[in-house]
């Protein structure tokens, strides 16, 4: 793109000309600074736009106006020089997370990913395209850049009607910068808790009679942390009999995971595989959905279930442990515990005395 002012610089330096002499005795000189090609262009009207006879490069043009003197005065005259820069601002977004989920053309420059609000990840930033000279308007020297927020609703997880508010803006020359690994920056209590989205985004300023323009605009999901909740059902309880129905809730599954409810034999041990009580699992997102065509959800899932059965699973005398287990594109899709209890199962009656007769002898 054109230097801002190649279009509109000449009307005035044109007008000088009548001071020395009609137009058939100016001419612009142009010189390409990148191969020192030198072209002279005539000037047949008294004024007007200019366009340039030979393309700007990225080291830009030196145009210089001449005039002759007028009758008696033969000389050539150096009325004005301007340098003239080509620049066409590129620049790209690049968001890196745990999850390697994307909606949208990322070479296009808009497109969605998502994290988890504990989760880090990272953002790349590069521009090109931009000159350096001293003297360039705003427009030739930076882009805008900014990150903004926007809060979900907790129980839809809807971005309908939720306001955007400013996170980090500046103005960026030439140049990669790695962001990160960086934590979201939402507004909410705990870091946790975090739902909503952060968008990015890079803005050509305005020139050239071409308003703002928007580079790049991709958009960071951030889902909260899932948890989950029981009832009907406490740590270290004893049973000899049949075991009650226990209710567990779970709140924002994330929408690319695997929820089940486990049980095995002995205490709490982090990363013990149980027995998957069955009605339990839970799958979401196309990764544990194959062949099942397009992901059942883009949002967090609220879940509730009910086990009625449990006392089939632990029918012996002994110690059990019921786990509420998670796996998600997080810690290489790992099972993540979200609930552990542990309880006692005690199925013979055991009795202490004597035993004797009222028979008489």
């Amino acid at each position: 793109m054109k230097h801002a002012f190649q279009s509109t610089l000449w009307f005035g330096l044109i007008g000088a000309v009548s001071v020395f002499g009609s137009t058939t005795d100016a001419f612009v000189r142009q010189t390409d600074l990148a191969t020192g090609q030198v072209y002279d262009m005539p000037m047949t009207t008294p004024g007007g736009a200019f366009a340039a006879p030979l393309p700007v490069s990225d080291l830009g043009a030196k145009f210089e106006l001449y005039a002759r003197g007028t009758a008696w005065d033969c000389n050539i005259y150096l009325l004005d020089t301007k340098l003239i820069y080509a620049y066409a601002p590129a620049a790209t977004i690049t968001i890196v997370s745990e999850d390697n989920y994307v909606s949208g053309d990322p070479f296009s420059g808009t497109y969605v990913k998502r994290s988890r609000a504990d989760r880090p990840f990272t953002v790349t930033t590069n521009v090109s395209g931009l000159v350096t000279a001293s003297g360039a308007s705003a427009a030739e020297t930076s882009v805008y850049y900014s990150v903004d927020g926007m809060d979900y609703d907790p129980v839809s997880y809807s971005s309908l009607n939720q306001s955007v508010y400013p996170l980090q803006h500046y103005n960026l020359g030439n140049g990669s910068l790695v962001w990160g690994p960086v934590y979201h920056e939402l507004h909410s209590p705990l870091l946790m808790n975090g739902c909503g989205q952060q968008t990015y985004t890079f803005v050509r300023y305005a020139a050239d009679q071409v308003p703002d323009t928007i580079l790049a605009q991709p958009t960071l999901q951030v889902w909260p942390v899932t948890t989950c909740t029981i009832t009907n059902f406490a740590a270290n309880q004893i049973f000899s009999d049949r075991i009650p129905s226990v209710n567990i809730n779970v709140k924002h599954a994330y929408p690319d995971s695997r929820l089940y409810v486990q049980i095995y034999s002995g205490g709490s041990v982090l990363g013990k595989a149980g027995t998957v009580i069955t009605g339990t699992e839970r799958r979401y997102g196309s990764y544990y959905n194959v062949g099942q065509g397009a992901s059942a959800t883009n949002v967090p899932q609220d879940v509730s279930m009910t086990i009625d059965n449990l006392s089939g699973y632990a029918s012996a005398s002994g110690t059990y442990t019921l786990e509420v287990i998670s796996e998600t594109p997080f810690f290489k899709r790992t099972g993540e515990r979200l609930l552990s209890v542990s309880f006692e199962v005690q199925r013979a009656i055991s009795s202490r005395g004597a035993f004797g007769s009222a028979e008489a002898p």
